[in-house]
């Protein structure tokens, strides 16, 4: 062989090797513009949670990066990751599955301000999911005190906002927030 091939298939094998396939994570992307129904009028998207992460903390937890869980003493672990929002999802109208984790009542019980997370247990549980796996959301009427045992789905639009709570923080909130019965 001679060496200008040499020199040419050592070249091609660089590029190659320098070349990266991105990860397919199995997460699909929202369309890049709020989905409108026959009407003309948005209608509600189911989202996944793990769309509400930008792409590096999402392969950095698929690489299992995020912190050891200890279960000894009697302080909840620091809560992990960033409060770092996706934009595709903000300013729509969405439909998220997850569990209620209740912050606040009205006078006669019922519920007026909760965080929305992915898994029964968290915040109750260590550490808290990351702040951009949380939604924080304050009714404009409290409603009967769900069971916290139970899947809802939350629907509203959601927004980028950062909220610090003794349980964790969440990096999003919604707006015209309904809690629905869970329906698969």
């Amino acid at each position: 062989m001679s060496t200008g091939v040499r020199g040419l298939l050592l070249a091609a094998a660089m590029l190659l090797a320098a070349c990266t396939r991105p990860t397919d994570t199995g997460v699909q992307a929202l369309p890049p513009s709020p989905v409108q129904d026959s009407a003309g009028t948005e209608s509600e998207q189911e989202l996944d949670w793990l769309q509400m992460l930008p792409g590096d903390e999402l392969a950095a937890l698929e690489r299992g990066e995020g912190p050891e869980v200890k279960h000894s003493g009697n302080r909840r672990m620091a809560q992990f990751g960033t409060f770092r929002t996706v934009d595709a999802v903000l300013d729509r109208a969405v439909r998220l599955p997850g569990y209620v984790v209740p912050l606040a009542n009205a006078a006669d019980g019922r519920l007026l301000e909760f965080l929305f997370v992915p898994y029964y247990g968290a915040c109750i549980h260590v550490p808290p999911p990351p702040p951009n796996q949380i939604v924080h959301v304050v009714l404009p009427q409290p409603i009967a005190m769900p069971d916290m045992y139970s899947p809802f789905f939350l629907t509203g639009v959601l927004r980028a906002e950062r909220v610090d709570d003794d349980l964790a923080g969440s990096a999003y909130s919604m707006a015209d927030a309904e809690l629905r019965p869970y329906e698969p």
